[in-house]
């Protein structure tokens, strides 16, 4: 068997333990669900109401919907990632299998492209529920921007020997290098993306905080990557939606994140 069909077996199992694992059912796939029904429930009652963002304005529905999908994104390439792979190092599952004959790279390839499954199946959930039950217009040539978005957003490996590709992905494997335990992951990672989410137009309109606040938030690729959503869902966008600072931002946060998970991933215990 090649390396790449190794990959592909790899990650259909990863898929299948995502599945019987409840606490990834929990937090990863029926937590933004709920969110996204409660939000637009709660803050638009029905009514046409509008919401300001930075990149123009939006109905409260559309703006929610595009958030919850920014939040839905960097819980399964960055949490779920960092808690998994910490948690496979700590109990030397992957020391065991850096002993193996399989290249150690199909393993994070793996890793990576199931999160990506989760991703593009949270997305296009989300997305749908949005357009059936909140009216949320689809994009039609912002379609393009949005995919990019989700795309850029989740795990992608663009090459087999560099396995953090992405800056969500780079970055939930970098993570790996900070975080001693498996109890330290499950802990800081979760807790990372709910305060994130405050801050980035998540929850919240970035124009209702505090400056100091709001020029916090911006700094970190979740922001950038709601907004890229948000921009592609409001009704006035024209073209394909893509925002070059957005797309800068994630880049650079790529390109970090990257350069973590390149150098200082361990597949040795590390507490």
């Amino acid at each position: 068997m090649n390396a790449v069909a190794l990959m592909g077996t790899q990650t259909a199992y990863g898929l299948r333990s995502l599945l019987r694992n409840p606490r990834v059912l929990v937090f990863t796939v029926a937590f933004p669900v709920v969110m996204l029904v409660l939000f637009n429930a709660i803050f638009t009652g029905g009514d046409n109401r509008t919401t300001e963002f930075s990149g123009g304005s939006i109905s409260t529905d559309a703006y929610f919907t595009a958030g919850i999908m920014a939040y839905a994104i960097m819980m399964s390439a960055f949490s779920t990632l960092a808690i998994g792979l910490t948690s496979q190092r700590e109990s030397g599952v992957l020391k065991r299998l850096r002993g193996t004959p399989v290249p150690s790279w199909t393993f994070i390839g793996a890793q990576i492209l199931r999160s990506l499954v989760m991703v593009l199946v949270m997305a296009a959930a989300l997305l749908a529920i949005g357009v059936l039950a909140f009216d949320v217009d689809l994009p039609g040539e912002a379609m393009v921007g949005l995919v990019v978005y989700v795309l850029l957003g989740a795990a992608v490996v663009a090459h087999a020997a560099q396995p953090a590709r992405n800056a969500l992905a780079a970055l939930g494997i970098g993570a790996t290098a900070v975080m001693p335990t498996a109890e330290a992951a499950s802990t800081v990672a979760p807790f990372t993306v709910v305060m994130l989410g405050f801050i980035s137009g998540v929850f919240i309109p970035v124009e209702v905080l505090p400056n100091w606040l709001e020029e916090i938030g911006r700094v970190f690729p979740l922001f950038h990557l709601a907004d890229g959503l948000q921009t592609c869902l409001a009704p006035g966008t024209t073209g394909t939606g893509l925002d070059a600072g957005n797309v800068a931002v994630l880049a650079l946060w790529l390109a970090g994140g990257a350069a973590v998970a390149v150098r200082r991933f361990r597949w040795e215990p590390q507490a």
